[in-house]
């Protein structure tokens, strides 16, 4: 099975990508989190060294766009070729109001009719890197699928990464997955799957019933439990030092990048997955101040 870590602005850096794939491994390819691409193409600091090949050394990493616009991809996926990538993704999953309501991300799902014409313009010429596409299964419902599906399948695309939710349901609705068997049947190439693969059994599950999901993107369950994409390939589940490790090293990486306040604020933040409900844990991870304390928090709350 191939694994792809999926991205998450202000977390998934390339401070917790080297330390990740040092510390457990497992992942092939691990996603970067969207340039938001503007007429004049002038990318933030922080996304010109997140793309860089010196952030990204020793990884296989895909970077991603966010737009409505086939000029501004176009002369996007000629930076990133000259950046050496040979693929790169254009994000129609997204589902944050604030990038639906200007038609980006998977606001673009909403008018199937803007979408070919956008995909029709930049496949026009002739590409300098592969594209591959991130969707959600449609704004509303589940039964706009099959026509999106059908407009996807018109296009040399390197694979399709579907999240099996509507816009609509963000992160929290029913999964549908469904909607990936359907891709498989209409033998999409290289269908990604997406959505809720949060443990070792998610996964066997849906392999089990789906055995052509041979590529599955992972988020939150690889941030609540680093071992994951090491444990579906039959390792270790990750001891206590190696969890020590973990977040210290992310600490001190962020810490020497910003300061001490914005690391400990990750941290936080990233423990958020692991400790979910346990109230004693996030009372003690709430009160920390140090990393040795969120982490006693974390393995010993």
């Amino acid at each position: 099975m191939k694994i792809y870590f999926a991205p998450m602005e202000g977390m998934t850096d390339g401070i917790l990508r080297q330390t990740h794939s040092r510390l457990f491994g497992g992942v092939d390819v691990y996603c970067l989190p969207f340039h938001k691409l503007t007429q004049s193409l002038s990318l933030l600091t922080r996304e010109i060294r997140d793309v860089s090949p010196e952030e990204n050394e020793g990884l296989s990493v895909l970077p991603q766009a966010l737009t409505r616009d086939p000029d501004q991809l176009s002369a996007w996926l000629y930076y990133i070729s000259e950046c050496g990538y040979s693929v790169a993704d254009l994000n129609l999953g997204c589902p944050s109001p604030t990038v639906t309501k200007r038609g980006r991300g998977s606001g673009m799902l909403q008018d199937p009719d803007g979408l070919r014409s956008f995909l029709d313009r930049l496949f026009a010429n002739t590409l300098p890197v592969s594209l591959s596409v991130k969707t959600r299964i449609g704004y509303d419902s589940p039964d706009e699928w099959p026509a999106l599906l059908s407009i996807l399948a018109d296009y040399p695309l390197e694979h399709i990464t579907i999240h099996c939710r509507t816009t609509k349901e963000q992160y929290t609705g029913q999964i549908h997955p469904e909607a990936f068997d359907l891709a498989v049947e209409r033998g999409i190439p290289r269908p990604v799957y997406n959505g809720d693969l949060r443990t070792v059994e998610d996964v066997n599950a849906l392999t089990a019933r789906c055995p052509a999901a041979g590529t599955v993107m992972i988020g939150r369950g690889l941030l609540a439990d680093p071992a994951l994409a090491r444990k579906i390939r039959g390792g270790a589940s990750a001891s206590a030092e190696e969890l020590r490790a973990w977040y210290s090293a992310l600490y001190q990486g962020w810490a020497d990048r910003f300061d001490p306040t914005i690391a400990l604020g990750r941290i936080k933040k990233l423990m958020e997955w692991p400790v979910g409900d346990a109230i004693r844990q996030k009372r003690l991870l709430r009160r920390a101040d140090s990393i040795d304390s969120c982490i006693d928090a974390m393995l010993d709350g």
